[in-house]
């Protein structure tokens, strides 16, 4: 499970590739703490080459939101594929995230 972080500037990047579930969690946690502990106030998960998530990695996105609240960053979910935009949107968290 490809996973990865980079900061330009003041945008902290996590990048996903392939598929995502319960048993991604340890390492998208070890991620996610990477991205928090950056400089930068912008956090984005660019999920252009994510084919799938379930609803543990949700639930971990809605963790990280309220921690990227309580910092005073922003979270932002990019280059969705129709698929993880259907997720998002069947559940209601397009409503909770900021999906573009």
């Amino acid at each position: 499970m490809p996973a990865t972080v980079s900061t330009s500037g003041n945008v902290t990047r996590i990048n996903l590739s392939g598929e995502f579930d319960f048993s991604s969690q340890e390492e998208l946690k070890q991620i996610f703490e990477k991205a928090l502990n950056a400089a930068a106030q912008d956090i984005q998960i660019d999920m252009k080459k994510t084919a799938f998530i379930d609803s543990s990695v949700i639930r971990l996105f809605l963790k990280l939101q309220d921690t990227v609240e309580k910092n005073k960053k922003s979270l932002t979910i990019i280059n969705c594929n129709e698929r993880i935009y259907e997720i998002f949107t069947i559940g209601g968290f397009d409503q909770v995230f900021d999906v573009q």
